[in-house]
């Protein structure tokens, strides 16, 4: 499987059949119902500079097959999800040949292995969210530019510009690793003149088309670009109090994307120690192709996009911030794994160590997710019992139910959000204001809808102690005015 060609297709089908039968009935995260709703509705995100790639594509994708299958607005969640599955299948392709650029056989294939079963890229391969598919780009970028040859044609470094520009399109943070795609340009073969020069074409090419969709944005309609990137960057959770716990969470994350790569290697470096004044047993193996300049790599491709998290205190919750890291701690760790341990059992042991971690991963996983899917069932009861106009305060469900509400199965709700810009008085004034109007009041108390917010939801609570509540699911209550 790691050797013969004929068989190269094999992981690539498996990975696909993981992504397919793990992809996520409840979609994903938070952001994945704003996604999908912009993505109906043909508009911008509210993050960063828009995510207009992936936005874009995704447009264009639904467009396409609504006009020749006729779908319906809740089809997209279909397309959307087979678009990123197909994706997610594309980077373990793309990565195996990058791998094949830096590593010797069969190594290259155990690096893939260990991409292909991560827990975090797995999950997020069945996810609507951006990392995947920022990701696949940023490994095409970087399979563009490695290469062996002497000479590098400018289209070389035009096209991995652009690439790692509409990686950034699809995500922000592909920019973390923007520093190792200058290693990879100054560690290749040529004159100094040659790689500056490749990589003045490179980091051009990659500003056109980071620049150009934001500069289009902002000419259309400043005062909102302007608005738009204030509010998101007054979202992101950032302070020096929280370094050191960002730190410990980064770390932390680092492992868990993959856990196997990692785990592998301590027990490879323990027998390296144990067995260290005996010959290995085995013939000797093909030198590996020298990484150049290893300790910068691992810099810029580990390190630095690690480090720039440390401010941001999302990084406290959600592993997916790490995916970024995840190829050059497989290359890291696969690379040290087959010095310690070049045997053919080595390499059999490492494909063991990794499916049984994944296989484990996935069994920790499923009660969240069975959470997750009976939440989604609770937001189709809720969208079925309320046809009609209401004010929605639900918590964490405020997502689902405002998808609905943008894609026009609901266009008559108003969405009561939870999270960071929430004010007791706004809220107060808000639930006061559809009674004045005669628009219905509807509180979700299901507990799964308010973690992360139980202020939140004891602030509404004592604010509605004094209504009348008639319920209408279990766990959804419409709130009359008190007499």
């Amino acid at each position: 499987m790691f050797k013969a060609p004929r068989y190269q297709w094999i992981l690539p089908a498996i990975a696909f059949y993981l992504y397919v039968a793990g992809s996520a009935p409840f979609l994903g995260q938070w952001d994945s119902f704003d996604y999908l709703k912009q993505i109906v509705s043909h508009q911008l995100s509210a993050l960063g500079i828009g995510r207009p790639v992936f936005l874009g594509y995704n447009i264009l994708l639904w467009e396409s097959l609504k006009t020749i299958f006729r779908l319906e607005p809740l089809d997209a969640e279909i397309v959307v999800m087979a678009g990123i599955i197909l994706l997610g299948v594309l980077g373990v392709v793309l990565f195996r040949k990058l791998a094949g650029r830096i590593l010797a056989a069969p190594a290259d294939g155990m690096a893939a292995l260990a991409l292909a079963v991560s827990p975090v890229y797995a999950v997020y391969s069945g996810f609507i969210m951006t990392e995947v598919p920022m990701l696949a780009l940023l490994i095409a970028s970087a399979l563009m530019l490695w290469n062996r040859i002497d000479k590098h044609s400018i289209w070389i470094d035009a096209t991995g510009g652009i690439l790692f520009g509409l990686a950034v399109g699809m995500r922000e943070q592909a920019l973390a690793l923007g520093a190792a795609f200058l290693w990879i340009i100054f560690s290749r073969a040529g004159s100094r003149r040659e790689r500056i020069r490749s990589a003045l074409l490179f980091v051009t090419a990659a500003a056109v088309v980071i620049v150009v969709p934001a500069g289009i944005f902002y000419l259309y309609n400043p005062a909102g670009f302007l608005e738009r990137t204030r509010t998101w960057l007054h979202a992101i959770p950032m302070g020096s109090r929280q370094f050191r716990t960002n730190l410990e969470a980064s770390l932390l994350f680092v492992f868990i994307v993959c856990p196997g790569a990692w785990l592998a290697l301590a027990g490879a470096g323990g027998y390296r120690l144990l067995k260290r004044k005996k010959p290995p047993a085995t013939k000797a193996v093909p030198p590996a192709p020298a990484i150049p300049n290893p300790i910068w790599g691992t810099v810029c491709c580990l390190l630095l996009p690690v480090a720039v998290l440390w401010r941001d205190a999302d990084v406290q919750m959600h592993p997916r911030y790490l995916l970024v890291a995840l190829p050059a701690s497989v290359i890291l760790c696969v690379s040290l794994y087959r010095n310690w341990v070049p045997s053919r059992r080595g390499t059999v042991i490492w494909a063991i160590i990794q499916v049984s971690i994944f296989g484990l991963a996935m069994i920790a996983f499923s009660p969240y997710r069975q959470i997750q899917t009976k939440k989604m069932e609770f937001a189709r009861m809720i969208r079925e019992s309320v046809p009609g106009p209401g004010l929605m305060i639900a918590g964490n469900y405020s997502p689902i139910l405002d998808y609905y509400r943008g894609i026009g199965l609901r266009p008559e709700w108003q969405i009561q959000w939870s999270g960071w810009d929430w004010n007791h008085g706004t809220v107060e004034a808000k639930i006061a204001d559809a009674w004045a109007n005669s628009v219905p009041v509807y509180l979700s108390t299901d507990p799964a809808g308010w973690s992360y917010f139980e202020k939140e939801f004891l602030d509404v609570y004592l604010m509605l102690k004094d209504c009348t509540k008639e319920p209408i699911l279990p766990h959804l209550l419409r709130i009359h005015p008190p007499h």
